[in-house]
């Protein structure tokens, strides 16, 4: 996992797949389209949402093999709860055409990461995560996740 200020990013990839991800959540604007969208195919791509935070009950503790995440908060502010993926309890078996597997909670994460505009965290395979949780009282945020074929960068 990689936490930090998205100008920072430069000093973690220098390869072209993470320059187009990273140029691309640079030039996102809050009132940007939610969906999917393409930069490269299936082997990178972006979804845009907006949703509202919550407690940890209505959020899921989820892992991927495929993709590496790139998260970032275009508006509001988001708590993502990271976990070590080894020795947590399996809820739900890896299923490959949705890239996750789902976890028992193991009651206190290994850190809590608070996203906002400006920042972003990357989340590998070996990075458990239960994202769109509240840093308080629930609140509507918008943010992008960019998906990143983890066999290009490797």
């Amino acid at each position: 996992m990689i936490f930090d200020q998205l100008s920072e990013w430069p000093r973690y990839f220098s390869s072209a797949p993470w320059r187009l991800a990273f140029e691309y959540v640079l030039a996102l604007k809050p009132d940007a389209a939610d969906g999917r969208h393409a930069l490269q195919g299936d082997d990178i791509y972006a979804m845009v949402m907006a949703h509202e935070t919550g407690p940890a009950q209505q959020s899921v503790l989820e892992a991927h093999r495929t993709y590496i995440d790139i998260q970032a908060t275009l508006h509001g502010t988001e708590r993502l709860d990271w976990f070590a993926l080894a020795g947590l309890q399996v809820q739900t078996a890896y299923d490959a055409k949705s890239d996750a597997a789902f976890f028992v909670h193991p009651g206190v994460a290994g850190a809590q990461l608070l996203l906002h505009p400006g920042l972003f965290t990357v989340l590998y395979p070996a990075d458990a995560h239960m994202p769109k949780l509240a840093d308080g009282a629930p609140a509507a945020i918008k943010k992008v996740v960019v998906k990143v074929r983890a066999a290009l960068v490797q």
